[in-house]
């Protein structure tokens, strides 16, 4: 699967860490004492994605133990049978979930920071909650269309969505990068419009403890992009 001794090494160093460390981040911000605030639900959101996006990781990495030196023995098995399928529904509504919320993070800091003067005009908790619920809806429908023949996940051995040959798959992978490309754009205006905010020296003092927030999370979504 993997071919390169570099590329399992780094694989399971990733998956590990993933799996590790989006896990401490559920269970902190799910078990603190204090109150889930609209930032630490996000968080977690996040943490969810980027933990089945460790799951995948730590399939493929496996296969490609099992079948070691002989792939070619496997292939077939594999990339027809349920593992690819769950590897491919996992990497794909994983990275979905998390470009989603990606997003979901930047217009919640970007719109918090230009209304800091007016309470009354900021997100509240069930704002949120219905903007991702219809981020997990959208999650699921493009990870399933590939189960269902919208492209497929047999393709290729690390299980992606490659298959382009007929209309609808073409349809649904170039759907997927624009709308990628399009949350990638959102992003920048966002943290674009929040560096000329909290630099308006007449409101930077208000905005000071927001501002700090968002560079953190500016930090987050720009690795996370990459």
């Amino acid at each position: 699967l993997l071919g390169f001794p570099f590329l399992r090494c780094l694989t399971w160093i990733i998956s590990i860490f993933a799996v590790t460390g989006n896990l401490a981040v559920l269970v902190i911000l799910l078990i603190s004492h204090h109150k889930l605030t609209i930032s630490r639900f996000l968080m977690c959101n996040l943490a969810f994605a980027d933990l089945c996006m460790g799951l995948y990781l730590i399939l493929i990495a496996f296969m490609d133990h099992y079948s070691r030196h002989e792939y070619y023995n496997h292939a077939t098995d594999w990339q027809t049978g349920p593992g690819c399928g769950i590897a491919g529904f996992l990497t794909v509504f994983a990275s979905e979930l998390s470009v989603y919320t990606l997003t979901v993070i930047s217009i919640e800091r970007w719109h918090t920071i230009t209304n800091a003067m007016h309470v009354n005009k900021r997100l509240r908790m069930h704002h949120v909650t219905a903007m991702m619920v219809e981020g997990w809806g959208f999650s699921l429908l493009v990870a399933l269309l590939p189960l269902v023949g919208v492209s497929s996940y047999s393709k290729v051995s690390i299980c992606l969505p490659m298959d382009i040959d007929t209309l609808g798959s073409q349809v649904y992978v170039v759907a997927v990068l624009i709308l990628n490309v399009v949350a990638f754009i959102v992003v920048c205006y966002c943290y674009i419009c929040i560096y000329l905010s909290v630099h308006n020296p007449e409101q930077s003092s208000t905005r000071h403890g927001d501002a700090k927030i968002a560079k953190r999370m500016a930090v987050l979504i720009f690795t996370d992009f990459i």
